[in-house]
């Protein structure tokens, strides 16, 4: 009876240590440091305490530490030199570990296993990669029937895109988005046509995975087309206006000339 009384107590003291982990999805940015938070209770024998980080999805070795120092041996190559847990808070009950250079390859499920003389628990937490779109660069294309302006730009995932008029109409727009390329980025083309040459419009990006939004506006103003083509037109008369005067003149000038008599000898 004794025995069972023993069991039942070790098991009840196990299950009351627990770990805590963000129950949210995480998000961290292209090349930014990530947190992955991870508490537990800490005991008076931190020489026992073992700390393991893992992906979920194929049990790989993200950061090791027992011994009261890290054990790499068998961390993925992915990893190395990239992680690190904060020694002066490990023996509060602070497991946290951070990843440098967070990439699109490091998004995805990780497993937190924290063990000590308490009892052992463990975690699992969603880290979402997300990367902040860049500038957009501005370029106009002028034809005879119509104008072209488009924007390009990066960023990591597919945003929201819009268009919209001086009245606040969302226009009709092309998009153009190439697939995430090894460095975690989409590559974004967006333009919009319009028949006429004086513009007035607003593009608008939302990234919500980055809390990010972007608003460029556009005023542009034409005078070409018409005007330049009469102008042309009318120099081109004027021009054949002046060949033929000076054409006249001359003629009229050759006519008017008088001629040249040969000079006679004189013989005595």
């Amino acid at each position: 009876m004794l025995f069972f009384l023993l069991l039942w107590t070790l098991l009840r003291c196990a299950d009351l240590f627990s770990i805590t982990v963000p129950s949210d999805p995480v998000l961290a940015v292209r090349g930014a440091t990530a947190l992955l938070s991870c508490l537990f209770e800490s005991d008076s024998d931190p020489s026992k305490l073992v700390i393991t980080w893992q992906r979920v999805e194929d049990m790989r070795v993200v950061h090791s530490y027992y011994h009261l120092k890290d054990q790499l041996e068998r961390q993925s190559a992915d990893y190395i030199n990239r992680t690190q847990l904060n020694y002066n808070e490990i023996a509060k009950g602070n497991a946290s570990l951070s990843i440098a250079t967070f990439g699109l390859k490091d998004a995805g499920k990780y497993e937190c296993v924290v063990s000590n003389t308490k009892g052992t628990d463990k975690g699992t937490l969603q880290l979402n990669y997300a990367a902040i779109y860049s500038e957009p660069r501005l370029s106009i294309h002028l034809k005879s029937s119509n104008v072209t302006v488009q924007y390009e730009t990066e960023g990591y995932p597919q945003p929201e895109v819009m268009w919209f008029n001086s009245g606040g109409q969302n226009l009709t727009n092309h998009q153009e988005i190439s697939s995430a390329s090894d460095e975690g980025l989409y590559y974004l083309k967006s333009s919009y046509v319009s028949q006429n040459p004086e513009l007035n419009i607003t593009f608008t990006l939302k990234n919500p995975a980055a809390h990010q939004e972007l608003q460029r506006h556009l005023i542009l103003n034409y005078e070409g087309g018409q005007s330049s083509s009469s102008s042309v037109a009318v120099l081109s008369v004027l021009c054949l206006c002046l060949l033929l005067s000076t054409g006249v003149l001359l003629y009229f000038y050759c006519r008017g000339k008088p001629a040249h008599k040969p000079m006679l000898n004189n013989h005595h």
